[in-house]
């Protein structure tokens, strides 16, 4: 008669098991988690009086913000006897969380490739393409830039000045990179519309209507 081999389970296959098993439940647990966090909703109230459209932009916001409880606004303008401009509204979310810049500030005129390589703050957007708005648009997925005349003749400087008006995310947005582009286009667009209003320029912006 011969001898019946039995193979018993290895102890490495109960732990792997028991590891994934482990895993599976941790990342199930976070989903859901996640899925069921209440989202913050943005009124038209709540967003920057230095922002054009309130209604319009509190829809695009609560579509594509990266989800958050809360969201908190915060907004600065500035604008003195001398010509100088600043206009800004930060969007954060849960514990302080920077996620979207709107800014608008003046500097002296100069080549737009030049104004490109120094004044677009720093993202990982991907490659930038560029659209017809001001002098010059810059986009990608997380920033959008246009550089808009301002002044003929700064009153200090007496030289034309420009302002760099930029939509920019620190969290990537709710959306392909195709929308996120078109979105951030939209934002600065319309923020440099406004900003370019506000600050009293006598120049035509360029901006598409």
């Amino acid at each position: 008669m011969s001898e019946l081999s039995v193979r018993r389970p290895s102890r490495k296959r109960f732990v792997y098991g028991g590891v994934a098993a482990v895993a599976a439940v941790a990342l199930l647990l976070a989903y859901l988690l996640g899925a069921f966090e209440e989202r913050g909703d943005i009124q038209a109230d709540d967003v920057c009086r230095n922002v054009p459209d309130r209604q319009r932009v509190t829809e695009t916001f609560n579509s594509v913000l990266p989800r958050a409880a809360t969201y908190h606004f915060e907004e600065e303008q500035v604008l003195t006897p001398d010509s100088y401009f600043m206009s800004r509204c930060d969007v954060t979310g849960d514990d302080d969380d920077l996620l979207l810049t709107l800014n608008a500030k003046l500097g002296s005129d100069r080549p737009w490739r030049e104004w490109a390589d120094s004044e677009i703050p720093p993202n990982s957007g991907g490659d930038r393409t560029y659209f017809n708005a001001g002098v010059k648009g810059v986009s990608n997925a997380e920033v959008a830039a246009i550089w808009v005349p301002c002044y003929a003749s700064e009153k200090a400087s007496k030289q034309p000045w420009n302002m760099t008006v930029f939509a920019l995310v620190h969290k990537r947005l709710k959306a392909s990179d195709k929308e996120a582009r078109q979105t951030l286009i939209d934002l600065a667009t319309d923020f440099a519309r406004q900003a370019h209003k506000d600050a009293k320029c006598d120049l035509p912006s360029r901006l598409p209507n």
